[in-house]
């Protein structure tokens, strides 16, 4: 050996290195990658995140990699308990005190995972195409979705404690309509086949979107349903004046032109069973939903029609006889859906019959006042005795015994248990009732074919959808009972991944859970900094059918954005969540890597700001580790004034000395600098919504956006 060299064992493996050659250096040399969120090619090593850790033999202590040369003999291991320990407990004390969100709250509460700042921003920027590939990577039914989802995402829109939330269901609805009238739609398509294929039960959105995903890997899908064209609730469940046939049939083309198979009029039980599908496939998706009606659990209950079943008939063009007038029981979509629908028919007077208060019924609120602009009547705190037949009149009537209702105490629900007032009585004549109390599924013959059932559906994995047959999963609502259309829209996507796992012989683990920061609670001097720059804007307001013209048709009511309004809606876009993470953020990727969890060490935190001052960079001090590889990399540039780590105790920071600008500070390496930030301290101005001049944020000169032209087609 050479005075030249130096040898060292790492992992194992031996190499001879130059003197002065660090550990890190030496590793990657062989191909280890030894993790680190402080180091940059160049700089001096600041050793100050301490990822890089190693246990050297001999020594008591783990050594920083990054600033410890090798010595001619030393042993090294960099992947031991002990060191992924350490490295684990860093990162959580790094993520203590975080202050910015990986993931836009829409985004987190989100059923699906949609990016809803990613598809915002390819609006906002003139590219309604390109938001169709955002929106499908998580959506099969963007468009249908855009008129039927709940909007949970909108409930935790930061715009919420500004003026009002975004329109995302909407914009999504405007980009998938768009796509359908441009010449040159976009859809996916579908990966070379893999001589694979995967049996789906059910054509409802579980099952149609894991045929969606399947597809796109490559995997045959046949779908197996008793109606007579696919949809499931969507189809059967939902009035067209809600969800246009058009608007849904549109969609299920694009999941046909990707080559999935229908076998419409199959029943299971009947036409098939899982041992057929078993044998005629390489693994089975059971999708069949919550179509079961529950009944009103009262005294004459098999005298009212089911609500689902009333909705059928209706979409099948067969509407039952209901008289002039009708009550529907119940406070959910399936009720306000069968009122208006009753209204629709001709119907002269329908009542909705609700057993707690408008607060607490679990539609969305817009249905009720839409139902009682239509002309429906509401009564709440009122639930069924009984019920039977009577002539009123010399007519056949029913007649409906009610409680008067109060709430009690909060129950698993966490809602306020109604419970009946003590001889408070009303009663009602009517035509016809409709029962619209719940849905359940007939898990009767899941269980006879082999499957494990709860109570309230089929037993699966809640990670992976695996159920106790070998190759066969389950979800949607035939797992959870009757959800909404997106959490079956999510299961379906959920099963394609861990289907896809399975076909390829890989361990079955379900789609990857990444590390997620959430920045919580906000207080005031945060919303202010928040909103400091951003002026309110009113929410865009599609046009709506006037209620007299309603009654008459099963025409949309809501007629979606228009262009520009879509435009002017999605530049109120804040663009919540990290920057970096649309670019890997270092930090986020080793959390979820070594599995840290975020809220191990939680406490105060720092506070949110952001300096929007510079033209090339956004700086969120309160994401920043103190690493100084910006500080570093601005000294070798030789920036004028550059940057250092100032204050003291808990208020240090990265900032410009003499408190001035960043501009000023950073006037050669600004870009440079944040591209080495690991956390997304320092990020780039990028096309997000937020950057675009006439998103209505102030900001300083010379943005790096520049705005796409909207056009039409």
């Amino acid at each position: 050996m050479t005075a030249e060299t130096e040898r060292v064992v790492i992992d194992g493996r031996e190499i001879a290195v130059a003197p002065g050659t660090t550990i890190l250096e030496a590793a990657r040399r062989l191909g280890i990658e030894i993790p680190t969120l402080c180091h940059v090619e160049g700089p001096e090593p600041s050793a100050s995140c301490f990822l890089c850790c190693v246990q050297v033999e001999g020594r008591r202590a783990l050594s920083p990699s990054c600033a410890m040369p090798v010595a001619d003999g030393m042993v090294v291991e960099t992947a031991g308990d002990d060191v992924r320990a350490s490295r684990k407990m860093a990162l959580e004390l790094l993520l203590s005190d975080h202050a910015g969100d990986c993931v836009a709250p829409c985004a987190v509460r989100c059923p699906a995972g949609l990016d809803v700042p990613g598809f915002v921003r390819e609006i906002a920027a003139g590219i309604p195409g390109d938001a169709m590939d955002v929106l499908f990577e998580t959506l099969s039914l963007p468009g249908t979705l855009g008129r039927v989802c709940p909007r949970l995402c909108e409930e935790s829109c930061r715009r919420c404690d500004h003026d009002e939330p975004l329109a995302i269901a909407a914009l999504h609805r405007w980009a998938a309509d768009e796509n359908g009238r441009a010449r040159a739609s976009r859809e996916p398509s579908a990966a070379p086949a893999s001589g694979k294929s995967v049996g789906i039960v059910g054509a409802g959105p579980a099952g149609l979107t894991a045929a969606f995903y399947l597809l796109r890997q490559g995997h045959a899908a046949v779908l197996y349903d008793a109606q007579p064209l696919p949809g499931g609730m969507l189809r059967y469940g939902i009035p067209a004046y809600r969800l246009p046939r058009a608007a849904l049939d549109a969609e299920i083309a694009v999941i046909r032109r990707l080559g999935a198979g229908f076998r419409m009029g199959r029943r299971w039980g009947r036409d098939f069973t899982l041992a057929d599908l078993r044998r005629e496939h390489d693994a089975v998706f059971v999708a069949i939903g919550a179509q079961r009606s529950r009944a009103m659990g009262c005294a004459g209950d098999e005298l009212a029609l089911a609500g689902l079943d009333f909705l059928e008939r209706v979409a099948k063009g067969d509407p039952p006889p209901l008289g002039a007038s009708v009550i529907v029981i119940g406070g959910g979509n399936t009720a306000m859906d069968a009122a208006r629908t009753a209204l629709r028919l001709g119907v002269s007077e329908v009542r909705l019959l609700y057993r707690r208060t408008r607060h607490e019924m679990p539609c969305l609120m817009e249905e009720v006042e839409e139902a009682e602009a239509e002309g429906v009547e509401l009564e709440c705190l009122i639930a069924p005795e009984y019920l039977a037949r009577h002539d009123g009149g010399g007519e056949r009537k029913l007649r409906l015994v009610c409680h008067r209702m109060e709430l009690g105490e909060v129950d698993a629900s966490g809602r306020r248990r109604p419970q009946p007032i003590p001889g408070a009585r009303q009663e009602f004549s009517c035509d016809t009732v409709i029962a619209a109390t719940g849905q359940a599924v007939e898990v009767e013959l899941a269980e006879r074919e082999g499957l494990d059932v709860h109570t309230w559906g089929i037993r699966a994995d809640a990670r992976t959808l695996a159920t106790s047959l070998p190759g066969v999963f389950a979800g949607g609502d035939g797992v959870l009972g009757a959800d909404f259309a997106v959490r079956a829209v999510a299961a379906g996507r959920l099963a394609a991944a861990a289907i896809g796992q399975y076909l390829r012989g890989e361990p079955v683990v379900g789609l990857p859970a990444e590390a997620n920061v959430a920045m919580h609670p906000i207080d005031d001097e945060e919303r202010a900094a928040l909103f400091r720059a951003i002026e309110r804007r009113p929410r865009a307001a599609a046009d709506m059918l006037d209620p007299a013209q309603r009654r008459d048709s099963f025409a949309e009511v809501d007629g979606g954005l228009t262009p520009v309004q879509a435009l002017d809606e999605s530049r109120r876009c804040l663009s919540c969540g990290c920057r970096q993470a649309e670019a890997g953020c270092s930090l986020r990727d080793l959390a979820t890597q070594l599995g840290a969890d975020p809220t191990r060490f939680l406490g105060a935190r720092r506070r949110f700001e952001r300096d929007t001052s510079h033209p090339d960079i956004v700086y969120e001090p309160g994401k920043c580790i103190l690493c100084d590889a910006c500080v570093r990399i601005a000294a070798e540039a030789g920036e004028e004034i550059g940057l250092a780590i100032v204050g003291r105790g808990f208020d240090v920071a990265v900032g410009v000395p003499f408190d001035r600008p960043l501009a000023e500070g950073l006037r050669k390496v600004a870009q440079r600098c944040a591209a080495a930030c690991p956390t997304g301290a320092l990020t780039l101005r990028t096309a997000r919504a937020c950057d675009l001049e006439s998103c209505g944020v102030s900001r300083g000169a010379g943005s790096l956006v520049r705005l796409r032209a909207l056009t039409p087609g």
